[in-house]
């Protein structure tokens, strides 16, 4: 079992470069090479100065919008983690034998209270970490490779 915290901050709505979108749409069809290629896209933007507030994700909508450049970049790391949990997926199960034993989660567990949040967050440790046991312990059939929060499947 592999898992993968993201966050719906990081959801495919929120992604302003429509080819990124396109291909992250295509979740059946993900490779680890295309999710490479965005990180390293935004990264590229990032050491060259060429990037705009704005100009990967609409943060408008975002609870901590204010914080600008810090939020987008979480923003564009979650939703590569969450796109990487669906590559990994395909590449666990196009290979004979030995895709059906391994699954492959990422889930959202919301806005916990923790240090690194100065305990902001809305949640309890254990509230976000539901999701989490309750995917190791039961691991839903069609469920590895999907993005997930308070145990169902979320859009991403």
């Amino acid at each position: 079992m592999f898992y993968v915290c993201g966050c719906v901050c990081a959801k495919l709505q929120y992604l302003q470069n429509k080819d990124y979108v396109k291909t992250f749409s295509d979740r059946e069809h993900l490779t680890e090479e295309s999710v490479d290629n965005f990180a390293n896209h935004y990264l590229k933007d990032i050491v060259n100065g060429s990037l705009k507030e704005g100009d990967w994700v609409d943060i408008s909508s975002f609870p901590g919008r204010n914080l600008g450049r810090p939020i987008e970049t979480y923003a564009v790391s979650k939703g590569a983690a969450i796109a990487f949990v669906s590559a990994l997926h395909n590449t666990f199960f196009s290979q004979p034998g030995s895709g059906k034993k391994i699954n492959a989660f990422s889930y959202c567990p919301g806005y916990v209270s923790t240090d690194t949040n100065n305990n902001s967050g809305g949640n309890s440790v254990e509230v976000g970490a539901d999701t989490a046991v309750w995917l190791a312990l039961h691991s839903p059939e069609g469920g590895s490779g999907k993005f997930w929060a308070e145990r169902k499947v979320v859009d991403f």
